[in-house]
């Protein structure tokens, strides 16, 4: 027998509970909002709210998950949902999605056979544990769909990705044309899978490291930065650096409330918006040097 705890929460609160799951023995766990179309059977979400899934091999574990949410977040929607182990691999399996932006399609080996009804369709692959993203949160979804529209107008650029976790976005860089890249992670174990996925889906040209941000050294013409709008404020200085003057930053992670502060974190830095995504309650800001935004506007 396992279990899985299920918690609808307001999106403002993702980053909590995301700490705070970390901080319990889990063995997975999903993460969708109400942009996501829901699964057949399964309840839409309403706008505003997330609904988080963490698997636990015990009941005793995933008690301990909503003991301490209920002292965290009184506003939570909670259920323990017992799963009996015959049904638990293939069940799970059932829940998987693959997802397309873009041109690039991400998805499990198992579902790979879709690609065969896509055309132009560029495959990523990932083998998933218990815990799977497919790029289908909004934030990875934007970010995988500016990089196809940048990328092939740009081939050979150089690239960093900045908290780069399955490696999906750098993956997508280098399937997409682009030319060497750099992905890091402060965690040794997301730079470890993700180099794994790489091999796994025969990307090459890609340097993985798990040096910080500061100690990364030169400029790329196109930075990504998947991660919390908090952590972005923070590395605005080093992110608009590793930025080249005539490059793309893409930044992501933001919900609509945060935009003005990340916005104006970059701007303090000699940045300009160019261009700026919405999906559901999430942004994702695309910017350039003050250079090249002027430049783009005297050519115009």
């Amino acid at each position: 027998m396992h279990f899985t705890v299920r918690l609808r929460i307001p999106e403002s609160q993702t980053e909590l509970l995301e700490a705070l799951i970390d901080e319990t023995p889990h063995i997975g766990i999903e993460i969708r909002d109400h942009s996501l179309k829901p699964l057949p059977g399964a309840e839409a979400l309403a706008p505003g709210r997330s609904e988080f899934t963490a698997w636990y091999e015990s009941e005793e574990a995933a008690r301990s998950l909503i003991d301490t949410v209920k002292d965290e977040m009184s506003d939570a929607d909670i259920a323990l949902v017992p799963i009996e182990d015959q049904d638990w691999t293939e069940g799970w399996k059932r829940d998987v999605r693959s997802t397309r932006a873009g041109r690039i399609w991400v998805g499990p080996p198992w579902l790979l056979n879709e690609t065969e009804a896509l055309p132009g369709c560029i495959p990523i692959v990932i083998e998933p544990g218990m815990a799977f993203g497919t790029g289908d949160h909004p934030t990875t979804a934007m970010c995988l769909e500016a990089i196809d529209a940048w990328v092939p107008l740009h081939p050979g650029c150089t690239v960093l990705d900045v908290g780069t976790g399955s490696g999906v976005l750098v993956m997508a860089a280098r399937k997409l044309g682009s030319g060497q890249a750099m992905a890091n992670d402060i965690d040794p174990q997301a730079v470890d899978i993700a180099r794994d996925n790489a091999a796994q889906n025969g990307v090459d040209g890609i340097e993985w490291t798990t040096k910080p941000l500061e100690r990364i050294r030169g400029s790329f013409e196109l930075v990504l930065a998947n991660i919390f709008a908090n952590v972005l404020c923070h590395l605005a200085p080093r992110l608009s650096a590793a930025t080249s003057k005539t490059g793309r930053l893409l930044l992501t992670g933001i919900l609509d409330e945060q935009v003005d502060e990340v916005k104006t974190a970059f701007e303090r830095e000699g940045m300009r918006l160019v261009h700026r995504r919405d999906q559901g309650e999430w942004a994702l800001l695309e910017m350039a040097h003050f250079l090249e935004t002027a430049h783009q506007t005297d050519a115009s």
